[in-house]
């Protein structure tokens, strides 16, 4: 009797976590912010070099396809190897001071609102900090009006640009709560999903059910 009414206490503690944490609205869909300083975590940097990597070995296999097709040979192979590898190191070294502009530009701080409901997750970039996301947040779930939640994300992400992951093709999930960090993974798809320790739990759990073709680890 005693561990089942310490359960009910976890559960009703962690209910009050998540409504301090995720606001929704009548139609059902969650909603959070989240603040990534980004000289602490350079994660934005690395996805630009995956970018570029990818770019850089299509641009090389285009380029070793027309050397092959002119009768370049081992030379050919050996320059286009070169060329590639050089305008690759330039672009790495350029990105960091870049990185950094963008950096200063965004007061050192990467704000993410995440909306999601049944179907799926946004992943959207906000022009704001946390708090005044939050507070705009709060002030339209205290208001009695069906539209009001969604008007006011509609507002955050006016500005910002947003990755949507729909949960049928998500084909890998991984969690890392020490980085906040849940990772959706699909055909052509990459999500990071980033939550506070209070909500952690309850957001990875829903994401899981949610995920019938996900490998789970």
């Amino acid at each position: 009797m005693e561990q089942y009414v310490m359960i009910k206490e976890k559960q009703k503690e962690l209910e009050d976590l998540v409504i301090r944490s995720l606001f929704t609205d009548q139609s059902g869909k969650y909603r959070w912010v989240y603040e990534l300083p980004m000289l602490n975590s350079f994660f934005l940097l690395f996805e630009v070099w995956k970018v570029l990597a990818v770019s850089a070995f299509a641009v090389f296999c285009f380029m070793l396809g027309v050397s092959l097709a002119e009768g370049g040979g081992l030379q050919g192979l050996l320059f286009d190897l070169e060329l590639t590898a050089l305008v690759m190191a330039i672009l790495l070294v350029l990105s960091i001071p870049a990185y950094y502009i963008v950096t200063k530009a965004n007061n050192g701080k990467y704000t993410v609102l995440f909306e999601m409901d049944d179907s799926g997750i946004d992943h959207v970039q906000i022009k704001t900090d946390k708090a005044k996301a939050l507070d705009l947040l709060v002030t339209f779930t205290g208001v009695a009006a069906k539209s009001r939640t969604t008007t006011a994300a509609g507002l955050l992400s006016a500005a910002g640009g947003s990755l949507y992951s729909r949960f049928s093709n998500v084909r890998r999930i991984r969690a890392y709560p020490k980085k906040h960090l849940i990772t959706l993974t699909g055909r052509f798809m990459r999500n990071q999903v980033y939550v506070d320790d209070e909500a952690f739990i309850p957001v990875y759990e829903y994401i899981k059910r949610h995920c019938p073709n996900a490998d789970i680890r």
